[in-house]
């Protein structure tokens, strides 16, 4: 099944890595892709550590510069570009079919996407392995995911801001956010 957790409120990455831990818990392989993203979170030094060397394999994919919206064609947007376009198109389908995970977890593809880092229609056709499958799943995350990802998934979920202590001047909190 393809679920996708999108949307201007917090909590997305969080859900799916509530999954992951579900996913863990029946003794499933996971695959974990953060785009976008350099340092290691919470979630990321937690599974890392927790003894799933067999069942998990994680990769954080971005720099730690954010790509500026609107401009491809700087250092940190292109070397974003060659690690999403290069996990998509010649890593992810290897791990498919060696590793073979039941659940993939597709973090921020949603906004990578969206900035024109990778085309919407071939993030859909590496897609089309999980939708309607019941036994190989992906979520995909973002806060902007395509409609025509979300048009296709099993599963979409809007998770919006209501409240947010970042309208307080509180950027982050280590534990909570990372």
């Amino acid at each position: 099944m393809l679920l996708v957790y999108f949307g201007t409120g917090k909590g997305k990455t969080t859900a799916a890595m509530g999954v992951v831990a579900r996913a863990l818990g029946r003794g499933y392989r996971v695959v974990v892709a953060q785009f976008m993203k350099a340092t290691p979170s919470g979630e990321t030094m937690f599974y890392r550590s927790g003894g799933y060397k067999d069942l998990l394999k994680w990769f954080l994919l971005g720099t730690k510069e954010f790509v500026t919206p609107g401009d491809l064609t700087s250092d940190t947007a292109l070397v974003n570009t060659a690690l999403i376009y290069g996990f998509i198109h010649h890593i992810l389908p290897k791990l498919l079919e060696e590793f073979q995970p039941k659940l993939v977890v597709l973090d921020e593809l949603g906004i990578a996407t969206h900035l024109g880092l990778v085309d919407e229609w071939s993030v859909l056709e590496t897609l089309q392995t999980f939708i309607g499958n019941r036994e190989k799943h992906a979520i995909v995350t973002g806060r902007y995911v395509p409609s025509t990802i979300r048009d296709a998934a099993d599963l979409v979920s809007e998770v919006r801001e209501v409240k947010h202590y970042f309208r307080r001047g509180v950027v982050s909190l280590e534990g909570i956010d990372y």
